[in-house]
């Protein structure tokens, strides 16, 4: 929301400021229309929505994470004894591998996991559906060359029929490649998570990636979850565009000269705004029982439209 009423008010006051001194009148006596005087304002809201969107992707979603541990850091007067970046108790179900992750502590930015006291790293599966579930339970693990590497490993398994006949495999080190849950896939797994609890307070912002990554590993999911996911990931791709909206918003209220209180013209575009704003954060609030598309692209549409066509009739 900050940068695009910083660039509201920047752009009204702007404008305002060459229509006040009626370099408009000048611009449209010499035959150029209104959209094509208002070109570089226009690419500065592309540019500013690509630059949103890539903080979106790249910064945000860690950023607020990243935050919150600081918060909680001075708030309790006392640090984890692992690291504020550790995440302790992460549980994951990859719904595409039937297979389930228990982690006492796990660490995002480094790909690290760990047991805790005598909590160990369990991940169990079956890698076939004729065979008794599979468990490793291990000490430590890491993601290195692509891969997952466990160290202090107890493996068992099974074979149907006789699974007291196979005793538990004891591993210093054990590589699994076909283990293929990122950490980043573990991350948006504690990120996705709130969004489907309506009492959650907080809730973390998620990536595109993000939510791709969960699609895939949870490919039936409730029909439910699935309206949610969508709204956000449509949300996601939508709202960079806020700050292209706000220019054509700002164009048509602080454009026109006379003998108008430029004040006036600066309130009611800053009205305007305030109006999408409240529409697009309704039409999110909805988004789980609307198409996606239309909760969140609607607002977009909606208002970009009218102030399109308020510019073409600015004289």
């Amino acid at each position: 929301v900050v940068v695009p009423v910083a660039l509201l008010l920047s752009l009204m006051y702007a404008i305002n400021q060459h229509s006040r001194h009626h370099e408009f009148i000048a611009i449209r006596n010499a035959g150029i229309g209104m959209f094509r005087m208002s070109a570089p304002y226009l690419l500065v809201g592309v540019l500013l929505s690509a630059g949103l969107y890539w903080s979106n992707e790249k910064w945000l979603p860690n950023g607020l994470r990243k935050g919150e541990i600081i918060k909680t850091v001075q708030a309790e007067g006392k640090e984890d004894p692992l690291g504020p970046e550790w995440i302790t108790d992460v549980k994951l179900r990859n719904d595409e591998t039937s297979r389930s992750w228990q982690i006492p502590a796990f660490n995002p930015a480094t790909g690290e996991m760990r047991s805790v006291g005598k909590n160990p790293i369990i991940i169990s599966w079956k890698w076939d559906d004729d065979q008794p579930k599979r468990e490793i339970m291990a000490v430590k693990g890491t993601w290195e060359s692509g891969g997952w590497t466990f160290h202090q490993v107890r493996d068992y398994k099974p074979t149907e029929g006789f699974p007291e006949a196979h005793p538990i495999t004891l591993h210093q080190t054990l590589r699994m490649e076909e283990f293929d849950e990122t950490p980043m896939q573990i991350e948006g797994e504690l990120k996705i998570a709130p969004l489907f609890d309506r009492r959650a307070h907080k809730r973390w912002s998620v990536s595109l990636a993000e939510i791709d990554s969960y699609r895939r590993i949870h490919p039936n999911i409730e029909p439910e979850k699935k309206a949610i996911l969508n709204a956000q990931y449509q949300a996601r791709l939508a709202e960079p565009l806020t700050c292209f909206i706000v220019v054509l918003i700002a164009i048509p209220f602080a454009a026109p000269s006379g003998r108008r209180n430029p004040a006036v013209g600066v309130a009611a575009g800053i009205i305007a705004c305030l109006a999408f704003f409240m529409v697009q954060q309704f039409a999110m609030a909805v988004g789980g029982q609307l198409s996606p598309h239309l909760a969140a692209w609607t607002p977009h549409a909606l208002f970009g439209g009218i102030s399109a066509w308020q510019i073409t009739r600015v004289r």
